[in-house]
Formats: structure tokens, sequence, C-alpha cells
């Protein structure tokens, strides 16, 4: 894989947040592009070739432009995600949403540019719709997930060894509980909060569970480039009046451990090896994924909710059992791909129903059927 188009980039805002991504990533090779300024760290994890990226300065603004740079200079890259620090939303009493310092807290609702506002004398609304959760990255996101409810934490294997020893969880009074993962909606803006009211009223507005600045630039650059975006952030601090820098190095360990997860989980190490054969396929990378991806889209028996289920039923088990239904199509086709990945036979069964629906003289299925055969070779 060595050399290889990036698919994914990474984001990150300040210097101790880069150390720990580029730590826990592997990334070591240094890259500059004719007329960008941006300077680039690139490694090779399970899903193909990762770049990487810090801004100069905080912000949606500076976000927004690094991300651009980044997707031109690498046009390969299909999801960019920033990774980082920010402020948690506490929640006392209600477990499944009390955000604490260190947790980490996943973008899948979206992010929420809450400064982007209509203001009126009867109030404020937002203007547009939260911008999603890259339906790419979800699929790991939901495997992740997956994961934690039979009871593993894939990510704790990234937290050792430290960078430095300033990486360290800070001591803390009290009981210490576990490193916990929170999903939902994140929030960004351009305020560096040090206020618990101002905290608490923008977030249960639009129903957040952590507030940064950076996001919103990131994710609507990617989208008006076509490409796709998750946040993914270390609780550092609660935006309060008591807001310090204490937790950053170990909130950006936790975000960057995650993401490192997240990651191998998209590669071939996420499930049982597939045996390569005329019907079978080695996932190499994800943008062999990709490729196929973009093949299945274009077959009509995979258009519809309703087609695909049709599908999965014709498929039967195991395959039938294991994978996301999605009303995004490319959402589901991810999961169906990954799916048929593990199994030696499971692409050859797909061929065969998609078959029997349309018509071997299909030219959509034809192409699908040819990149299964340079895939198996």
């Amino acid at each position: 894989m060595t050399g290889s188009s990036p698919l994914v980039g990474v984001i990150t805002a300040l210097p101790v947040e880069a150390v720990a991504v580029r730590h826990v990533l592997g990334l070591t090779r240094a890259e500059r592009r004719r007329s960008d300024p941006n300077r680039y760290v690139l490694g090779e994890l399970g899903c193909g070739t990762v770049v990487s990226t810090s801004l100069v300065a905080t912000g949606n603004t500076a976000a927004a432009d690094a991300s651009a740079h980044l997707v031109r200079s690498f046009p390969g890259v299909r999801a960019v995600v920033m990774c980082g620090i920010a402020l948690g939303v506490p929640r006392p009493g209600d477990a499944e949403r009390d955000v604490r310092l260190g947790d980490v807290v996943v973008g899948s609702g979206g992010v929420i540019h809450y400064g982007h506002r209509r203001v009126t004398d009867e109030g404020a609304t937002l203007r547009g719709e939260p911008l999603p959760a890259s339906p790419m990255l979800s699929r790991g996101v939901h495997e992740i997930r997956a994961a934690q409810l039979r009871g593993e934490r894939p990510w704790e294997a990234w937290l050792e060894p430290l960078p430095s020893l300033a990486y360290r969880r800070p001591a803390t009074t009290g009981s210490e509980r576990e490193l916990q993962i929170f999903y939902g909606r994140i929030g960004s803006g351009d305020e560096l909060l040090r206020s618990a009211a101002r905290r608490d009223e923008t977030a249960h507005a639009y129903d957040l569970i952590a507030m940064e600045m950076e996001g919103a630039g990131v994710a609507g650059s990617a989208a008006l480039g076509g490409r796709e975006c998750l946040v993914v952030r270390g609780v550092s601090d609660y935006g309060d009046a008591a807001k310090s820098d204490l937790w950053q190095p170990y909130a950006s360990l936790t975000a960057a451990a995650y993401l490192r997860a997240l990651l191998d989980i998209l590669g071939p190490a996420a499930g049982p090896p597939a045996v390569a054969g005329p019907t079978g396929l080695a996932m190499e990378s994800l943008a062999r994924l990709v490729d196929l991806v973009d093949l299945m889209e274009r077959v009509p028996s995979l258009q519809t909710p309703t087609d695909r289920d049709l599908v999965l039923s014709l498929l039967g088990p195991p395959i039938e059992g294991r994978v996301s239904r999605d009303h995004r199509t490319r959402a589901a086709l991810f999961s169906l791909a990954q799916v048929c990945g593990r199994f030696p036979d499971g692409f050859g069964r797909l061929v065969e129903v998609l078959a029997e629906l349309e018509s071997r003289e299909s030219l959509p299925l034809r192409a699908l059927e040819e990149a299964l055969r340079r895939h198996s070779e």
C-alpha cells in the first residue's frame, strides 16, 4: 500500500493534537505540495494511506481553508476527519449523556454550525441543515458501537505507549470512571466559551453533546468539494469559568486512539479474512472497497431500500443478517460490500442474485463482475 493515494485526510488545530494524531496513527512521511501552504505527514494503516495536516490558526475559516487545500493536493481523499479537543456538555444524573473530561465525542449526528442563524424579533433559527457525518466512516462507527455492545473497547489498545509523559491522564479527586464514548451532534462556532450558561443554552437548543471551533469549516468545505466529514474530539474542558489546558494532551490522545480504532476497523482486519478466488475478494485496502461501491451504485437492483431488502432476502444468511439496512444508498452499499468481502463466495453470490433480478447482459453488472475478477487475480 505504500505510496497509494490517500482516501482519508485528518486535520488538527493545535500542536498538542497534531502530536497525538501523528503518534497514534504512525504518520511519519512528510510531504509538501506546490502552491499549497499546508504541511503534510502520511502513513499506512489497514484502511490504506492516511494524510494529515495541522492548522496555523484556530477557527472555522482556517479549517475550511486547510481542508480545501488538502483535497486539492490529494484529490483521492473521500473523507476528512477533524480530530482533536472540544468542550463537553455535562448532564449530571443522565448516565447516557453525561460527558466528562477525557471522554471521546463522535459527531455521528453531524455538525451544527450554531452561529449560522437567522435572527428576527421572534427569535433565532438555524440557517441550513446539519452537516452530515461521513457515510464511509459511519460504517466504521457502527462496527465500533457493535463491538462496545460485545464488551470490547478497541481504542484502548492505542492509549499506550504515550507520545510523552505530558499525555498522561491527569490525576483526579474522587472516583475515576472508565473512558466513555458518546455519539451525537457536535456544535461548531467561533466562540471560545468560558460560560456555563451560554454553553447550556446553545447545547440544549440544538441537542449538542460537545462544542468546538473548526468542525463546521471542515465539513462545509468538504461538502462543497464533494467529500465527506466526521468530527472526533476528546473532551478537554466544560467551557465554563474553570476552563484550563490541563486535560488537552490526554483528550487529544483519546480522540486519536478512537480514530485509529475506527480506521483500523475499516481495513481488511475488520472481519474474517476472505479467500481470494474467482468468486472471492481479498480486501487489501479501503480503496478497493470504494471502487466496488462506486460500481454497485450503478446497478439498478441496488438503488432503493426496497430493492436492497429483496437482494438481501435472496442472499440469505449469514450475509443477510450482517448487513446494515440504511436508507442512504452509499452507506448501505458500503455495509453490503464489507460483509460480502468477508466470505469466500460473498461477491459471487451477490452477482448471481443480481443476475437473477436483471440479466447478465446488464452493463453495470458486467462492470461490477469485471472489477471483482481483477481484484481476485
